[in-house]
């Protein structure tokens, strides 16, 4: 299940909302070597802010296993602020009705099997939660192997918004965005079969989707 946390509703979700920055220290700077910000075996940058909403999966509430952090470009943009030169595009980026997901990552640990399970249910909570709030895209810069492993093979379409590039010692980065529709969400549910993934399944149109797939 993702768990979708915010400034709203910190309160009940405090153990989760601290462990995902267990998770991404241990997945950014333990392993990738990410030179980031640390404090007390948690990873955390200027965008962890009030705006930010993280999209957490566990299995009972408190263990983070995987997480994304979703966040208006209008209110902070890390394509734009910090790789600008890579972008085709720029000003166009910033909408109130874009976000960029940032900081997705899954437990290595795991069997790869349900790593597979836990990224494919980020990417349909990226589209349960955008058709939620009524976003129209999903901006980010991936290696090539995860927006092709994870998100194409989750049925999604994207579009490229810089040529493949080398960032430091990460190589084969791509900004990319994906358009929230429903479409994006029932070709993912064909290509996955998983249904809802977050508690949003009352929303009008998640069940229109649930409606139109049966």
């Amino acid at each position: 299940m993702i768990h979708i946390i915010s400034c709203d509703n910190l309160q009940k979700y405090n153990d989760l909302y601290i462990d995902q920055f267990k998770l991404r220290h241990q997945e950014f700077i333990k392993r990738q070597s990410y030179e980031v910000r640390e404090y007390n075996g948690m990873e955390f940058d200027e965008y962890d802010t009030p705006a930010s909403v993280y999209l957490v999966y566990s299995l009972d509430g408190k263990k983070s296993l995987g997480v994304s952090r979703l966040i208006p470009t209008t209110a902070g943009c890390m394509l734009k602020e910090h790789w600008p030169d890579i972008l085709s595009v720029s000003d166009e980026i910033i909408s109130s009705d874009t976000w960029e997901g940032t900081r997705f990552c899954v437990d290595s640990s795991l069997p790869p099997e349900f790593r597979r399970l836990i990224a494919q249910e980020i990417c349909a909570a990226y589209l349960e939660f955008g058709l939620d709030k009524k976003i129209g895209k999903i901006i980010g810069l991936m290696q090539t192997f995860i927006l092709k492993s994870v998100f194409s093979k989750c049925g999604i379409i994207y579009e490229p918004l810089s040529k493949i590039s080398n960032i430091g010692s990460f190589r084969k980065l791509q900004a990319a965005m994906m358009h929230v529709n429903l479409q994006q969400l029932e070709n993912l549910r064909r290509a996955t079969g998983l249904r809802e993934v977050t508690q949003l399944t009352q929303n009008k149109y998640i069940e229109n989707s649930i409606k139109h797939a049966a």
